[in-house]
């Protein structure tokens, strides 16, 4: 037999606060709601953004026909895509709604008693449902964008942040493409290569390897180029204009890479880590200079005595050795 609504649990009170709430097709038994919600615990894909896949709408689309098949077979019913979805919506809007309750207890100063009876088994979601409560000021923000938006302007950082690397982005769509970088979860595929490709620009830029075409030329030395901000960087070079400007310091650069490594260098985070040796360093370019020195080939050569040195700073000093006016002589030959 089926039981009373879930959402029959609550009292009247909480129907004017939630009056968006709809009935579903099919109304739940208590055991099955419990069920769903224990079954949409264990994929945090869905409600965790602290899980890679959270951004992924594959990966989430597949934990939702999971726990659709495993239901239906569980109850021996015919749950639909769209009901499971009701049902979701359902348990995250009382979510939504008990996470207010505590937030005015705590400002009321008053005890929080959960007005559903098994909210023991929603409470979880709590990390993914409005009001995001900011921990600098206490501002209630209504949506996990507006909240991060909102949070990172305390510091000045980007709102979107990497789980894995820490890099931050000024777009969540951004983000995504970063993550499925980082768990090799790729979309797309390359036809001639069968490389795999994280989106359609990237696909397009890729698929200019294959072909040779460089369809970018630049109007003042004919130069062309694959890609268009490589070929924007060449026109900012022409006009003598560095558009990333640091506000720390007076430098400028025309290329943003450079820019945001040269950023790095103000915060002084070490963040770079050398895999051999653990040495970290603020800059991917110190990074990879630093691991010529494990290369067991040293690759900078003096073509006066043919020494071998492993880094050119390390080549630098020594061709200074040979005197001035011989190391001249090599460096105008070259």
């Amino acid at each position: 037999p089926i039981s009373q609504n879930p959402l029959s649990l609550i009292p009247a009170r909480v129907h004017r606060k939630t009056k968006k709430l709809s009935r579903p097709e099919i109304v739940l038994s208590d055991e099955q709601f419990i069920d769903l919600a224990k079954r949409y615990e264990t994929h945090p894909c869905l409600w965790n953004e602290n899980e890679i896949a959270y951004r992924f709408t594959n990966r989430r689309r597949e934990a939702l026909e999971n726990i659709l098949q495993e239901f239906n077979l569980k109850f021996d019913i015919n749950l639909t895509k769209p009901d499971l979805e009701k049902e979701i919506s359902r348990l995250r809007k009382i979510c939504s709604y008990e996470k207010n309750q505590k937030i005015e207890c705590k400002q009321s100063k008053s005890i929080y008693k959960p007005t559903c009876r098994f909210y023991e088994h929603l409470a979880f979601a709590e990390v993914d449902v409005n009001p995001f409560e900011c921990s600098v000021c206490g501002n209630l923000l209504p949506s996990q964008t507006q909240y991060k938006i909102h949070l990172a302007s305390h510091d000045g950082s980007l709102p979107y942040k990497c789980i894995v690397c820490g890099h931050g982005f000024q777009e969540s769509a951004n983000l995504t493409v970063h993550l499925r970088r980082h768990a090799q979860d790729y979309k797309y595929t390359c036809e001639v290569c069968n490389r795999p490709i994280a989106t359609t620009t990237e696909l397009k830029a890729h698929m200019l390897i294959h072909t040779g075409e460089r369809p970018y030329v630049c109007d003042v030395c004919g130069k062309s180029f694959k890609m268009l901000y490589d070929f924007k960087e060449h026109l900012l070079r022409h006009e003598e204009r560095k558009i990333h400007k640091c506000t720390i310091c007076p430098k400028a650069f025309y290329n943003r890479s450079m820019f945001r490594e040269h950023k790095a260098t103000h915060l002084k985070v070490r963040d770079k880590i050398c895999s051999v040796c653990n040495k970290g360093f603020t800059t991917r370019k110190q990074l990879r200079q630093h691991k010529d020195i494990h290369d067991a080939e040293k690759k900078f050569v003096c073509k006066i005595c043919g020494k071998r040195f492993a880094q050119s700073a390390g080549l630098c000093g020594h061709i200074k050795s040979h005197g001035t006016a011989l190391s001249s002589k090599i460096a105008n030959y070259e």
